[in-house]
Formats: structure tokens, C-alpha cells, sequence
């Protein structure tokens, strides 16, 4: 279990907050080592106390607006120990159905909070008698739409699996006296037929069992024939879309931010780029991209087109900006190539800055430093220079200025002895030669960075415990 699963058991009780964990109890231990998000609803008389102690623990609310209910909310709070995100599927109400209208509002919330068993984990669940024909109805109802029909079937075997563990021990007596009082147009013998219908029936009778099932279900449907019809479908196209093109998923609600790992050659600046995505796209929609190397933009490619082919053509090492050659004044084309990179990187960072403004999380991989000549940064410093040249120099330095502050940097370092070895060791096309990597260290330690939160971090230590604390520190801004 994680840690921070036990710390929410621990402060909730300590709050006597009446809530419960009130779905797939056959895995909540699981769910609470972060297998599965957790399923929680709340008394409607503790909600400001539990966002409360919610934040004390450090979970943030994020939501897609395309994808949510009405008293339903998501929050995610960081593990320190295991260093992954931990899901908490809130509600106020019990919205359930099929899952992508969730059309049918079962309005007995306290009844069931009032009528809770302690698991053994110490999370309080409902009693059985409860949690059966609860899940049975949520299984039926997929049934009856038949876009989600396809996605419940591939999980039978887990319904097979919970429907024993609901059913084993379970009171049939207690579950008679709860369907007479909340269903009672639906017998024990109808209720225990839809169990036989979801084990042992043909797809066409689990269809049709689940059409029946919704029409006996009608008096806690909040939505009418045509608000279903056409929240499916609208649903049915945004997630086909998102699936293939959009690839959102929930935003913080407190706002997006431009994290940054920037740092020296062989300091494992992607290696940490693509885990933090991997890490914070589970849920959230992420986005990253390469501040070196930025893609033409229409104005910018005849000319880097012709810069590519003059380098092929005369093998012109000065047109590369990678590394200082020396401290001559430029020519005239050194400077106008500067002038065209910094306007591609600009371009980029504005285009990515905007989904920052849109609630986005954006990584970075490498970005601007307030030095001269070195990687990434203003590479003419406007003193050496007169006339035109000056008045170029500048002109590239305003739009590195004009590049938005990152909200939080990190600067990772490593001794040059040990960027030697890694680089070494790694497997990469075109990897830089152990001259350049020394070259590159000697000219581009202790650079200097504006972010709004500016971390400088030494990763010659042990990379679980360097992935770690960078992890603690974005969620801890976040």
C-alpha cells in the first residue's frame, strides 16, 4: 500500500469523515498501491472538510471538461516513497450507468454511507448485500449501450471473479429487504437471473437483459431518451477523435506550467525528460519538445536550407553553433544564421507557451540561459560590434528576451570525468567525441538560468533517488 494511501485512511478517520470506497472492493488493496484509481464517495455533510484534508495531504483536482459530471471530481496526490501519482475518483452523488453518460442517479448516497463494513485494509466499504446488486446494475447497463457492450466484455473474467467475491458469505435475505425498498419492481429472482444472464448468457441476451434492466431502472434516470442519445453519441465522437488525434487527457485546475531540464552534455537531461512525461501523462495531458532544435518555420527555411547545403558543400565548421570556436568578431552570415535560429526557437516555445496558458503541462528538454556564445542562449553579444552588426546582435538578443520564463528549471550537473564515462557508454547515432564533451563542459558550467522556481541538481548520485526529488519538487509547485 502506498504510504500516502495509508495517511489518507489515517487523517479521513481522524477527521470522522463519513465516506467509503464504494465500487470494486476485490481490488482496493491493489488500488491503494496505485493499481487502479480509488473510488470514493462522500457524505454530502463533509465535502468542504474532506477537499480540506485532501489538500493538507497534497492532491490536486484535475478534470477534462469534455469528459465530466455533475458531483463527480478527480483528484491525484503524490507518493513519496514510491514516487507515482495516486487517483482518487470522487463523488457526491452516485452517477453511475453506462460509462460515458452515467445517465442514471442512484439517490440513496447516505443510506449506503450508513450501512459500511471496515475493509481490511481500514478503509470503510459498503456491506455486501449493498455492493452486489450495485455492481450487478452497473455491469447490466453497459450491456445496454453497445459501444460500451464491447468494453465491459473484455474484462469478463474480472466481473466473474468480483461477482464471487460478492457473492460469497452475502445475506440474500439483507439483499431481498434492499432491492424491496430502493427497486421494487425488480424481484430476487429477476435480480439473481441478470447474475446468471451476465455468467452464463449469450452476448444478444446480456444486450437485451441490459435494455430491460434500464427500463426498469427508469425512475432514477436523470436524463431524458434524447439528453442520453445525444450525449452518447457526442461522447462516441469526442473520445474516437481524442483517441486518434487530440491525445488530452485532465488538467490541473490550479494551472499548467513549462518545466525545464536544461544542464551539460551527459547529464541525462532526455532520460528525465521521458520519464517525467511517462510519469505525469499517466494522467495528465503533457506535451514536449527539443528547445535546440527547432523546425523551420515558413519564413525561416529557404534560408536554413541554404545554410544546410553551403555546410555539405564547403564543410563551413563556423556556421555551427554548437560550441564557441573562438572570440573573433562573426561574419555578417554567422550572425543573420543566430538571427534565424532564435526566431525558429522563439517561434516554438510561443506555440508550446500557449497550451501553458490552456491549463497544459509542457517539458522542456534544454532551454535559454542568460549567458553569451554558449549552448542555447544569445550567441552575439552586441559590445563587440558596430553598425549593422550591432544593430543585428541586438536585434537576436530581444528575442531571446522575449522567450517566456519557465516555471520551474531544473540545472543538472555532473563532473566532466564522470559525462566522459556515460558518454561513453551509451548507445546513441552521431554521439558527441570525448574532446567535445570536455569542450562543452569547460564552456557551459554554471550558466545561469531565470525560472520561477530554479533547482540545480547533481545526478551523479543514484537515479531513483535524483528522479525522486526532481518528482517531489514539480508536484510539490504543480
Amino acid at each position: 500500500m502506498y504510504k500516502l494511501s495509508q495517511e489518507l485512511i489515517k487523517e479521513l478517520k481522524e477527521h470522522s469523515i463519513n465516506y467509503c470506497h464504494w465500487k470494486s472492493n476485490l481490488l482496493l488493496n491493489e488500488a491503494l498501491d496505485g493499481y487502479d484509481d480509488l473510488d470514493l464517495l462522500v457524505s454530502r455533510a463533509d465535502i468542504t472538510e474532506f477537499e480540506i484534508v485532501l489538500l493538507s495531504l497534497g492532491f490536486k483536482e484535475a478534470s477534462n471538461n469534455k469528459i465530466s459530471f455533475s458531483s463527480i471530481k478527480h483528484f491525484y496526490g503524490y507518493d513519496n516513497e514510491s514516487g507515482e501519482i495516486l487517483h482518487l475518483h470522487i463523488y457526491y452523488q452516485i452517477k453511475t450507468g453506462p460509462s460515458w453518460t452515467k445517465s442514471i442517479h442512484f439517490n440513496f448516497e447516505e443510506y449506503i454511507l450508513n450501512n459500511l463494513t471496515i475493509h481490511e485494509s481500514g478503509m470503510p466499504i459498503p456491506q455486501k448485500y449493498i455492493e452486489l446488486p450495485i455492481f450487478i446494475f452497473r455491469v447490466m447497463l453497459k450491456y445496454s449501450k453497445i459501444n460500451e457492450f464491447i468494453l465491459v466484455n473484455r474484462e469478463h473474467q474480472r466481473t466473474i471473479k468480483e461477482i464471487a467475491y460478492l457473492q460469497n458469505s452475502v445475506d440474500k435475505k439483507r439483499v431481498e429487504e434492499f432491492l424491496k425498498q430502493y427497486f421494487p419492481n425488480i424481484s430476487l429472482d429477476e435480480f439473481y437471473s441478470y447474475i446468471d444472464t451476465i455468467i452464463n448468457g449469450t452476448k444478444l441476451k446480456r444486450y437485451r437483459d441490459g435494455k430491460k434492466l434500464k427500463n426498469r431502472l427508469k425512475n432514477y434516470k436523470y436524463l431524458s431518451f434524447v439528453e442520453d442519445y445525444r450525449n452518447n453519441i457526442l461522447q462516441l465522437s469526442y473520445r474516437v477523435s481524442n483517441k486518434l488525434f487530440y491525445k488530452e487527457k485532465k488538467k490541473l485546475h490550479s494551472a499548467g506550467a513549462m518545466i525545464v531540464i536544461a544542464g551539460l552534455d551527459a547529464t541525462g537531461k532526455t532520460t528525465v525528460t521521458d520519464e517525467l512525461k511517462n510519469w505525469l501523462g499517466k494522467n495528465l495531458t503533457v506535451s514536449l519538445f527539443h528547445f535546440g532544435k527547432p523546425n523551420s518555420t515558413i519564413l525561416t527555411y529557404p534560408f536554413n536550407f541554404l545554410i544546410k547545403l553551403m555546410r555539405k558543400r564547403y564543410k563551413d565548421s563556423t556556421l555551427k553553433s554548437s560550441i564557441k570556436r573562438d572570440e573573433k568578431p562573426k561574419s555578417l552570415l554567422y550572425i543573420l544564421r543566430q538571427i534565424v535560429l532564435a526566431y525558429d526557437r522563439y517561434t516554438l516555445v510561443k506555440k508550446y507557451y500557449k497550451k501553458v496558458s490552456m491549463g497544459e503541462i509542457v517539458l522542456v528538454d534544454r532551454y535559454k540561459s542568460e549567458n553569451y556564445g554558449v549552448m542555447d542562449s544569445k550567441r552575439v553579444n552586441p559590445n563587440e560590434y558596430r553598425g549593422i552588426k550591432r544593430a543585428l546582435a541586438k536585434f537576436e538578443n530581444s528575442i531571446y528576451d522575449k522567450m517566456p520564463i519557465p516555471d520551474i528549471l531544473f540545472y543538472l550537473t555532473v563532473p566532466v570525468e564522470v559525462a566522459v564515462i556515460r558518454n561513453r557508454d551509451r548507445i546513441k547515432e552521431g554521439k558527441e567525441s570525448e574532446e567535445f564533451i570536455r569542450v562543452r563542459h569547460t564552456q557551459n558550467r554554471d550558466l545561469t538560468y531565470i525560472a520561477k522556481y530554479n533547482y540545480k541538481i547533481d545526478t551523479d548520485q543514484d537515479y531513483k533517488d535524483e528522479i525522486r526529488d526532481i518528482k517531489s519538487k514539480i508536484w510539490r509547485i504543480l
